[in-house]
Protein backbone atom coordinates (compact mmCIF):
# COMPACT_ATOMS: atom_id res chain seq x y z
CA UNK A 1 0.00 0.00 0.00
CA UNK A 2 1.22 3.50 -0.81
CA UNK A 3 2.20 5.32 2.40
CA UNK A 4 0.78 8.77 3.13
CA UNK A 5 2.89 11.74 4.21
CA UNK A 6 0.66 14.11 6.20
CA UNK A 7 2.06 17.61 6.68
CA UNK A 8 0.43 19.65 9.43
CA UNK A 9 2.39 22.92 9.22
CA UNK A 10 0.80 26.09 7.82
CA UNK A 11 0.54 25.88 4.03
CA UNK A 12 3.71 27.75 2.90
CA UNK A 13 6.01 25.74 5.17
CA UNK A 14 4.17 22.47 4.40
CA UNK A 15 4.46 23.04 0.65
CA UNK A 16 8.19 23.75 0.92
CA UNK A 17 8.73 20.63 3.03
CA UNK A 18 6.71 18.49 0.59
CA UNK A 19 8.79 19.79 -2.33
CA UNK A 20 12.02 18.81 -0.56
CA UNK A 21 10.76 15.30 0.19
CA UNK A 22 9.34 14.60 -3.27
CA UNK A 23 12.56 15.84 -4.88
CA UNK A 24 14.59 13.27 -2.92
CA UNK A 25 12.23 10.30 -2.56
CA UNK A 26 11.81 8.00 -5.55
CA UNK A 27 9.37 5.54 -4.00
CA UNK A 28 5.57 5.68 -3.97
CA UNK A 29 4.19 8.34 -1.64
CA UNK A 30 0.91 10.16 -1.26
CA UNK A 31 1.33 13.67 0.16
CA UNK A 32 -1.52 15.30 2.08
CA UNK A 33 -1.41 18.88 3.36
CA UNK A 34 -3.53 19.35 6.47
CA UNK A 35 -2.47 22.46 8.44
CA UNK A 36 -3.40 22.17 12.11
CA UNK A 37 -2.67 25.85 12.76
CA UNK A 38 -4.03 28.94 11.07
CA UNK A 39 -1.77 31.96 11.54
CA UNK A 40 -3.82 35.09 12.26
CA UNK A 41 -2.10 38.48 12.56
CA UNK A 42 -2.57 40.38 15.84
CA UNK A 43 -2.39 44.20 15.64
CA UNK A 44 0.79 45.62 17.21
CA UNK A 45 0.14 48.90 19.03
CA UNK A 46 3.28 49.08 21.19
CA UNK A 47 5.77 51.83 20.29
CA UNK A 48 8.98 49.98 19.44
CA UNK A 49 11.00 52.85 17.98
CA UNK A 50 13.51 52.78 20.86
CA UNK A 51 14.36 49.06 20.83
CA UNK A 52 17.94 48.06 20.01
CA UNK A 53 17.23 44.62 18.54
CA UNK A 54 14.50 42.14 17.71
CA UNK A 55 14.22 38.45 18.53
CA UNK A 56 12.49 36.28 15.92
CA UNK A 57 11.70 32.68 16.85
CA UNK A 58 9.65 31.83 13.77
CA UNK A 59 9.01 32.87 10.19
CA UNK A 60 5.68 34.23 11.40
CA UNK A 61 7.57 36.61 13.68
CA UNK A 62 9.31 38.01 10.61
CA UNK A 63 5.93 38.58 8.97
CA UNK A 64 4.68 40.27 12.14
CA UNK A 65 7.73 42.54 12.17
CA UNK A 66 6.51 44.17 8.96
CA UNK A 67 3.51 45.54 10.88
CA UNK A 68 5.64 46.84 13.77
CA UNK A 69 7.34 50.23 14.00
CA UNK A 70 10.94 49.03 13.88
CA UNK A 71 14.03 50.90 12.67
CA UNK A 72 15.55 49.64 9.41
CA UNK A 73 18.75 47.63 9.74
CA UNK A 74 17.97 46.62 13.32
CA UNK A 75 19.90 43.59 14.63
CA UNK A 76 17.66 40.52 14.50
CA UNK A 77 18.41 37.46 16.62
CA UNK A 78 16.86 34.60 14.63
CA UNK A 79 16.07 31.10 15.86
CA UNK A 80 17.58 29.37 12.82
CA UNK A 81 18.81 29.71 9.25
CA UNK A 82 15.40 29.87 7.55
CA UNK A 83 14.13 32.60 9.87
CA UNK A 84 17.45 34.41 9.41
CA UNK A 85 17.08 34.29 5.63
CA UNK A 86 13.57 35.77 5.80
CA UNK A 87 14.70 38.42 8.29
CA UNK A 88 17.57 39.41 6.01
CA UNK A 89 15.13 39.79 3.13
CA UNK A 90 13.01 42.00 5.41
CA UNK A 91 15.97 44.37 5.93
CA UNK A 92 17.32 43.24 9.31
CA UNK A 93 20.98 42.75 10.25
CA UNK A 94 20.67 39.08 11.18
CA UNK A 95 22.38 36.85 13.73
CA UNK A 96 21.35 33.21 13.13
CA UNK A 97 20.76 31.03 16.15
CA UNK A 98 21.15 27.32 16.84
CA UNK A 99 17.61 26.20 15.99
CA UNK A 100 15.57 26.49 19.18
CA UNK A 101 14.42 29.37 21.39
CA UNK A 102 16.16 28.25 24.57
CA UNK A 103 19.60 28.04 22.97
CA UNK A 104 18.97 31.28 21.10
CA UNK A 105 18.37 32.99 24.45
CA UNK A 106 21.64 31.52 25.72
CA UNK A 107 23.46 32.89 22.66
CA UNK A 108 22.00 36.36 23.23
CA UNK A 109 23.03 36.28 26.88
CA UNK A 110 26.57 35.30 25.93
CA UNK A 111 26.83 38.26 23.53
CA UNK A 112 25.37 40.80 26.02
CA UNK A 113 23.74 43.15 23.45
CA UNK A 114 22.44 46.57 24.42
CA UNK A 115 18.73 46.58 25.21
CA UNK A 116 15.93 46.81 25.19
CA UNK A 117 15.22 44.02 22.74
CA UNK A 118 11.77 42.98 21.56
CA UNK A 119 10.63 39.38 21.14
CA UNK A 120 7.93 39.17 18.45
CA UNK A 121 6.07 35.90 18.87
CA UNK A 122 2.70 34.19 18.77
CA UNK A 123 0.04 33.79 21.44
CA UNK A 124 1.44 30.31 22.10
CA UNK A 125 5.19 30.36 22.67
CA UNK A 126 7.85 28.28 24.40
CA UNK A 127 11.37 28.78 25.68
CA UNK A 128 10.77 31.66 28.11
CA UNK A 129 13.06 33.91 26.08
CA UNK A 130 12.23 37.25 27.71
CA UNK A 131 12.29 35.75 31.19
CA UNK A 132 15.72 34.21 30.60
CA UNK A 133 17.07 37.50 29.28
CA UNK A 134 15.58 39.49 32.14
CA UNK A 135 17.20 37.13 34.65
CA UNK A 136 20.52 37.86 32.95
CA UNK A 137 19.96 41.61 33.14
CA UNK A 138 19.03 42.15 29.47
CA UNK A 139 15.83 44.09 28.91
CA UNK A 140 13.33 42.41 26.59
CA UNK A 141 9.78 43.41 25.64
CA UNK A 142 7.29 40.64 24.84
CA UNK A 143 5.03 41.51 21.90
CA UNK A 144 2.40 39.19 20.44
CA UNK A 145 2.28 39.59 16.68
CA UNK A 146 0.09 36.66 15.65
CA UNK A 147 -2.17 33.89 16.92
CA UNK A 148 -1.95 30.20 16.07
CA UNK A 149 -5.56 29.02 15.84
CA UNK A 150 -6.12 25.26 16.04
CA UNK A 151 -7.65 23.56 12.99
CA UNK A 152 -9.19 20.11 12.50
CA UNK A 153 -7.58 17.53 10.26
CA UNK A 154 -8.70 17.73 6.65
CA UNK A 155 -11.06 15.03 5.42
CA UNK A 156 -8.27 13.48 3.35
CA UNK A 157 -5.87 13.40 6.32
CA UNK A 158 -8.47 11.96 8.69
CA UNK A 159 -9.42 9.25 6.19
CA UNK A 160 -5.75 8.31 5.74
CA UNK A 161 -5.27 8.12 9.52
CA UNK A 162 -8.24 5.77 9.80
CA UNK A 163 -7.18 3.59 6.85
CA UNK A 164 -4.88 0.62 6.47
CA UNK A 165 -1.91 2.22 4.71
CA UNK A 166 1.01 3.48 6.80
CA UNK A 167 1.13 7.20 7.60
CA UNK A 168 4.25 9.24 8.29
CA UNK A 169 3.73 12.46 10.25
CA UNK A 170 6.51 15.03 10.72
CA UNK A 171 5.64 17.20 13.74
CA UNK A 172 7.47 20.47 14.35
CA UNK A 173 5.94 21.86 17.57
CA UNK A 174 4.46 20.62 20.84
CA UNK A 175 1.28 22.57 20.11
CA UNK A 176 0.77 20.83 16.77
CA UNK A 177 1.38 17.46 18.42
CA UNK A 178 -1.15 18.29 21.14
CA UNK A 179 -3.77 19.35 18.59
CA UNK A 180 -3.19 16.13 16.65
CA UNK A 181 -3.43 14.00 19.80
CA UNK A 182 -6.78 15.60 20.53
CA UNK A 183 -8.13 14.11 17.29
CA UNK A 184 -6.85 10.57 17.97
CA UNK A 185 -7.15 7.56 18.15
CA UNK A 186 -6.09 6.56 14.66
CA UNK A 187 -6.47 3.14 13.07
CA UNK A 188 -3.61 3.45 10.57
CA UNK A 189 -0.03 2.49 11.47
CA UNK A 190 1.37 5.93 12.32
CA UNK A 191 5.08 6.76 12.10
CA UNK A 192 5.91 10.12 13.67
CA UNK A 193 9.05 12.21 13.17
CA UNK A 194 9.50 14.99 15.73
CA UNK A 195 11.77 18.02 15.89
CA UNK A 196 12.65 17.76 19.60
CA UNK A 197 12.04 15.88 22.81
CA UNK A 198 9.45 18.53 23.75
CA UNK A 199 7.46 17.56 20.65
CA UNK A 200 8.04 13.89 21.47
CA UNK A 201 6.50 14.38 24.91
CA UNK A 202 3.46 16.12 23.43
CA UNK A 203 3.01 13.27 20.93
CA UNK A 204 3.09 10.59 23.63
CA UNK A 205 -0.72 10.38 23.72
CA UNK A 206 -0.91 9.29 20.06
CA UNK A 207 -0.96 5.57 19.29
CA UNK A 208 2.23 5.15 17.23
CA UNK A 209 3.98 2.42 15.28
CA UNK A 210 7.30 4.29 15.49
CA UNK A 211 8.77 7.60 16.59
CA UNK A 212 11.96 9.29 15.38
CA UNK A 213 13.61 12.43 16.77
CA UNK A 214 15.49 14.72 14.37
CA UNK A 215 19.21 15.05 15.05
CA UNK A 216 18.89 18.83 15.43
CA UNK A 217 15.83 21.09 15.79
CA UNK A 218 15.68 22.44 12.26
CA UNK A 219 13.95 21.81 8.94
CA UNK A 220 17.00 20.18 7.32
CA UNK A 221 17.25 17.57 10.07
CA UNK A 222 13.49 16.96 9.87
CA UNK A 223 13.76 16.31 6.14
CA UNK A 224 16.65 13.90 6.73
CA UNK A 225 14.78 12.07 9.50
CA UNK A 226 11.62 11.81 7.41
CA UNK A 227 13.55 10.37 4.44
CA UNK A 228 15.31 7.91 6.75
CA UNK A 229 11.97 6.73 8.13
CA UNK A 230 10.62 6.31 4.59
CA UNK A 231 13.66 4.21 3.67
CA UNK A 232 13.23 2.01 6.75
CA UNK A 233 9.55 1.52 5.99
CA UNK A 234 10.36 0.58 2.39
CA UNK A 235 13.02 -1.92 3.51
CA UNK A 236 10.54 -3.50 5.92
CA UNK A 237 7.87 -3.68 3.22
CA UNK A 238 5.51 -1.39 5.10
Amino acid sequence: MTPALILTRPAPQAEAFAAEITARWVGPLRTILSPLLQIVPVPITVDLTQVKGVILTSAHGVAASRAATLPRGLPAWCVGEKTAQLASEAGFDVIAGPGDATRLADKIISRRPDGPLVHLHGVHTRGGVSERLAAAGIGCIDVIGYDQVAQPLSDAAFEALQGGAPVILPLFSPRTATILAGQAPFAAPVHVVVMSTAVQNAAAAINLRSLSVAATPDAGAMIAATLKRLRVMAEQGL
